[in-house]
C-alpha cells in the first residue's frame, strides 16, 4: 500500500518536473491523448446513432437494403447534399436527378424526414468515411442475442408472433401486420411483408438489431415506448429463423408489403354474406306476414 502511494507520489512529481522543463513536449501528447480520446468516442457515438437511427434501411459495405449502402457516400456526394437529402428526401426527389434516381431504384420504399441534429450529422458522416477508408463492413455492437437459442424457444416465439401470447412491454402481436406460413388457418395481417424468408434478406445481426430497434416509419413509431424485451428478441428471431427452414421454397421478403388478399378470406366473406342475406330474406318474409293474412281475410268478406 505505501508502495503503491509512493509510486503514484512519484509519478505525479515527474510528471510536474517534465512540464516545468519541457512544456511544448507535454502539452502536445496531451492535445493528442485528448484528441484521440475524442476521435474515439465521435465514432462509438457515430456508432450507436447509425445503429439506431439508419442501420434497419442502410449498411455501410454490406450491401443495399431497403435503401442504399452508404460506404463510398461521402466521396460521391457533399456534406451539403447529404444534409439536405437527409432532411427532407422526398422534396430533393423533386430536384435533384441522383435523388430521383434512388427512389426510382429502391420504390416503393420511401426514406421518412429525418431530424438529426448537426452534431449527429456529423458523428454519422465521420462514422462513414473512416469504415469506407479501412475498406471496413459496419456491425451493430448491440446485434446480438443475450442467450444461446434452444428448442423450445421456436414454439414460444411462434407464440408470441401469433399474439397467443402477449407482448411484455405492450405492443400488439407481430400478425397484426405481418405473416409466416403455417402462422394459423387465416394467416396473418397485409400491412408488412410477408416473413417466412425475412433471414434471407437479412443477415443474423441486421434481423437482430431490427427486431431491439426497429426503425421502420410504422414499426418506430409503434416500438418506440413499446420495446420487445431480451426473452422476445431471443424468441421471434428462433421462430423467424426456423420459418425458412420449414418452408425451403419461400421467396425472398419484398422490400414492401403487397396488397394480397388471402383466398381464405375471400371465401369465409362470401359464406358470410350469403348467410346474412338468408337470414334477412327469412326475417323480411315473416314481418310482413301478419299484415298480409289480416288483409286477405277482410278482403274475402
Amino acid at each position: 500500500m505505501v508502495m503503491t502511494v509512493m509510486a503514484k507520489h512519484y509519478g505525479r512529481n515527474r510528471m510536474a518536473r517534465m512540464l516545468v522543463r519541457r512544456p511544448l513536449p507535454v502539452l502536445l501528447m496531451i492535445t493528442a491523448g485528448l484528441f484521440l480520446a475524442g476521435r474515439a468516442n465521435g465514432q462509438e457515438d457515430g456508432a450507436k446513432l447509425f445503429e439506431t437511427r439508419c442501420y434497419s434501411c442502410h449498411n455501410i459495405g454490406g450491401g443495399d437494403k431497403q435503401g442504399p449502402d452508404l460506404k463510398g457516400v461521402t466521396e460521391r456526394q457533399s456534406r451539403e447534399w447529404i444534409e439536405e437529402f437527409v432532411k427532407s428526401p422526398v422534396a430533393m426527389r423533386s430536384k435533384d436527378p441522383v435523388a430521383a434516381e434512388l427512389f426510382k431504384k429502391f420504390s416503393p420504399t420511401i426514406m421518412p424526414d429525418q431530424t438529426l441534429t448537426p452534431g449527429e450529422l456529423d458523428a454519422i458522416i465521420s462514422l462513414i468515411k473512416n469504415l469506407t477508408s479501412k475498406n471496413e463492413t459496419f456491425v451493430p455492437s448491440g446485434a446480438k442475442l443475450s442467450r444461446a437459442i434452444v428448442s423450445a424457444d421456436i414454439i414460444s416465439g411462434k407464440e408470441l408472433f401469433a399474439g397467443q401470447i402477449l407482448l411484455a412491454n405492450g405492443a400488439p402481436s407481430c400478425n397484426s401486420c405481418h405473416s409466416v406460413n403455417g402462422i394459423g388457418a387465416f394467416g396473418g395481417g397485409t400491412l408488412g411483408p410477408d416473413l417466412t424468408a425475412v433471414n434471407v434478406k437479412y443477415r443474423d445481426p441486421e434481423l437482430i438489431s431490427i427486431l431491439q430497434a426497429p426503425n421502420f416509419p410504422t414499426m418506430n413509431t409503434i416500438f418506440a415506448n413499446h420495446k420487445l424485451t431480451d426473452e422476445e428478441v431471443v424468441q421471434l428471431f428462433a421462430y423467424l429463423q426456423n420459418a425458412k427452414q420449414a418452408n425451403p421454397t419461400a421467396n425472398v421478403v419484398p422490400t414492401e408489403a403487397a396488397a394480397v388478399t388471402d383466398p381464405r378470406f375471400l371465401v369465409l366473406g362470401f359464406a358470410i354474406a350469403a348467410l346474412v342475406l338468408i337470414c334477412l330474406n327469412i326475417f323480411w318474409r315473416k314481418r310482413t306476414h301478419g299484415v298480409r293474412k289480416e288483409m286477405v281475410r277482410r278482403a274475402r268478406i
